[in-house]
């Protein structure tokens, strides 16, 4: 194995951190969202591996917010993205963490679907008790299941586990 620098320059994205990032397709690294210490995203940036090329597409459709430690995976050719974390607006101005001053967060608990075909996103109807808002989880596949586990809600880390049946978008824990 080998470390090389890959593509920046010209289309590359702002550096950023809790990010995700999913292949699709074996060719292709979607990026979306995470923070840059003072500004929190929710764009899109694709990665083409075969020439190392950037390029961000046109999306539509009703985008996730942006946001940080949110949870992705891809299932088929759309890329479903759960959860989050954003300190609100109005607090992130002059609040001053350096000093210790404590801010709100907002921990998210929506799903949003990216077509990877027509980049066009949506929501995701889900029936069943959702899982907590939370962000710093994960998401896996397990035959027709999206398994949730672990991240931290508003009140603490936590190891829960919650099943999203694919079929039925209904939650189970």
């Amino acid at each position: 194995m080998t470390w090389y620098q890959g593509p920046g320059g010209a289309g590359a994205p702002p550096a950023r951190f809790n990010h995700s990032a999913n292949i699709v397709g074996g060719t292709k690294m979607y990026v979306f969202g995470g923070w840059d210490g003072r500004n929190y995203f929710n764009d899109v940036y694709i990665l083409d591996l075969e020439i190392m090329a950037w390029k961000r597409p046109e999306c539509s459709g009703p985008a996730p917010s942006p946001r940080q430690g949110h949870a992705s995976i891809l299932i088929g050719n759309n890329l479903v993205i759960h959860g989050g974390f954003k300190l609100k607006e109005a607090e992130l101005k002059g609040c001053g963490l350096s000093q210790g001053s404590h801010v709100k967060a907002s921990y998210l608990d929506d799903i949003r679907v990216l077509d990877t075909d027509t980049f066009v996103w949506s929501r995701l109807r889900i029936s069943g008790l959702p899982p907590e808002a939370r962000y710093g989880h994960t998401l896996n596949i397990s035959g027709s299941d999206i398994i949730m586990f672990g991240g931290w809600t508003h009140n603490s880390g936590h190891r829960f586990t919650h099943i999203l049946k694919k079929e039925s978008c209904e939650y189970f824990q």
